[in-house]
């Protein structure tokens, strides 16, 4: 086996939805400003079929904290959502040497 070659091992993060249920997605990429915190995430699969025949929807979401705990929200801001999602997006892209695809409208 190669030594260069590094083992990926993703950061799972666990988020509760609104009904109670746990859903795993993995973090692609953080993105800070002064003021705030945004994450690019994905489901996360660990299948090893599900890898290869998943379509990996990203998605962006502003990180709110409050009485200590990380609360992921929605980006309501169309211009802010465009902005961070050209940012996240290009880090993905240079992070997992892939090409982002947006659909038109």
């Amino acid at each position: 086996m190669d030594n260069e070659k590094e083992l990926y091992e993703p950061d799972i993060l666990s988020v509760t939805d609104e009904n109670g249920n746990e859903i795993l997605f993995e973090l692609l990429e953080r993105y800070e400003t002064d003021d705030d915190v945004y994450v690019a995430i994905t489901e996360y699969r660990d299948d090893a079929e599900e890898i290869v025949e998943a379509d990996y929807e990203v998605i962006i979401l502003k990180v709110l904290e409050e009485n200590g705990e990380e609360y992921l929200e929605e980006i309501e801001d169309e211009m802010e959502y465009e902005q961070i999602a050209d940012i996240l997006m290009a880090k993905v892209e240079e992070k997992y040497e892939v090409e982002y695809f947006e659909p038109e409208q």
